[in-house]
């Protein structure tokens, strides 16, 4: 029979988003129907409502969401009704090339996403996703793959996060770059996957972990997040490139670039060690964007490279990750700067947009 939810639907471009009821189907064979208590606000969804990320509209979007379990379709295991869960976005299937390969970060199912038919209507018309997860609905049907049952000791708001700000952070030092004790390391974007970037560094071992961000209200946060040092591109008009090698004395081995510009990109290239140092381009730069490169960019041993969520396999880091936040080895909770009820959702946007919060949640 489906039931009806509220949701905030993007419907074009450039507009605001619209909360409103909208239809949501049975659960169907491998599916499982779950309620949202807690939605993180990602700079990937406002780049989907400004058509910067590839979504067919009108559309659910949200990617960071947990919630409880309702309902299961037929032969689904691994999860009851009544389960606190939290909505990943990669999958881990076990059986195609890349989880046998070990690449699970790319598991063949995600392709599937796109394809697979919306479990929304909303004014008759059936509604997009920004991935499986859906999560700025109340209710959203999701593959048991997707999800990791929470246990103990962690709120839905701060568990909300894990999928992609925390997961897409840690995956980009721990998987893709494998930062090394002793290291140094620029940082660019002090947004809440650039945070996690930090503190994932500063667990590693990194001797000097230099934050970058032209908005100077992000230096006390930066430093709590592991930051040895606080850089302000906008503050000077000496070259950023001969600021970070005065600070330094020399070249960074790493550097990850969490704003997705491809300006950022190339100064982030430029200032790692031509030898051996390792680029890791972690945020989203909008469709239709060009980089380019000095061809010396690869005359030696420098390694650029790209990453989708870290590269991580949900079944393990995600639990991997719940134990070091209750250890408190990772710091989660001070990333969210603001609660808000899905009526005000546009003003979470609005918040991201001034440079005012670090994550809005939405409270369901």
């Amino acid at each position: 029979m489906g039931l009806r939810t509220k949701a905030a639907i993007a419907q074009g471009h450039g507009e605001r988003l619209i909360v409103d009821e909208i239809e949501v189907r049975s659960p169907l064979a491998g599916e499982v129907l779950v309620e949202m208590k807690a939605s993180g606000l990602c700079h990937t969804d406002l780049s989907a409502m400004e058509g910067k990320f590839p979504v067919r509209l009108p559309a659910v979007l949200g990617h960071e969401g947990a919630g409880v379990v309702v309902e299961c379709g037929p032969g689904v295991s691994g999860v009851a009704p009544g389960d606190a869960v939290i909505l990943n976005n990669t999958a881990h299937c076990g059986q195609c090339l890349p989880c046998l390969s070990g690449k699970t970060g790319y598991c063949d199912s995600m392709a599937m996403d796109a394809r697979a038919p919306s479990p929304f209507t909303w004014r008759g018309e059936s509604l997009g996703r920004m991935g499986p997860a859906a999560s700025f609905a109340g209710h959203t049907i999701i593959p048991p793959d997707r999800l990791t049952r929470l246990g103990p000791g962690i709120g839905f708001d701060t568990a909300s996060l894990v999928p992609c700000g925390v997961m897409t952070g840690v995956g980009a030092v721990n998987n893709v770059a494998k930062v090394e004790a002793g290291s140094k390391v620029l940082v660019f974007g002090m947004g809440s996957i650039g945070l996690n970037v930090l503190q994932a560094c500063r667990l590693a071992g990194a001797a000097s972990i230099v934050a970058l961000d032209t908005n100077a209200a992000k230096e006390a946060v930066a430093r709590e997040f592991g930051a040895t040092d606080f850089l302000n591109p906008a503050d000077s008009d000496l070259p950023l490139e001969k600021r970070v090698r005065t600070l330094l004395g020399s070249w960074a081995d790493y550097a990850f670039d969490c704003v997705g510009h491809p300006a950022t990109v190339r100064q982030a290239v430029a200032m790692v060690n031509p030898y051996w140092g390792v680029m890791v381009a972690v945020g989203i730069t909008p469709v239709g964007d060009q980089l380019s490169l000095p061809a010396s960019t690869f005359y030696f041993g420098r390694t650029v490279r790209g990453t989708f969520m870290g590269d991580c396999n949900p079944v393990v880091e995600t639990p991997q990750i719940l134990d070091w936040y209750r250890d408190g080895r990772l710091a989660i909770d001070p990333l969210i700067t603001h609660r808000i009820a899905l009526e005000d959702i546009n003003t979470g946007f609005d918040l991201m947009k001034s440079g005012k919060s670090i994550r809005t949640v939405v409270m369901f």
